[in-house]
């Protein structure tokens, strides 16, 4: 997994390419990081590019779901395709993050 940092004017969007899994977990926990000490109130992960994602690194989105919610900041999920998509619909992730085209 890649991850790059952009500002928007509504808050900070992580893209995230490449194959998201357990062997993620310290860069993923940058990411996290970022969440706790942001002052921003949205936080949009761009999956466009992110062709495959585990059960550890639904783990990980359920840890930065917590961190957010503790902040009052809101987490989108943006552009997520295929199985990457059906994943975490699978597992319910739309009643944790807003989705969005």
């Amino acid at each position: 997994m890649e991850y790059k940092i952009n500002e928007t004017p509504t808050g900070q969007e992580i893209a995230i390419e490449g194959s998201f899994t357990f062997r993620d977990h310290d860069r993923f926990f940058e990411v996290v990081s970022l969440i706790k000490s942001s002052k921003d109130k949205k936080m949009t992960f761009n999956l466009s590019k992110c062709d495959f994602i585990d059960s550890a690194a639904l783990g990980m989105f359920v840890i930065a779901s917590d961190e957010a919610s503790a902040k009052d900041m809101t987490l989108v999920i943006k552009a997520a395709t295929g199985k990457v998509k059906d994943v975490m619909f699978a597992a319910r992730f739309d009643n944790l993050y807003a989705f969005e085209d």
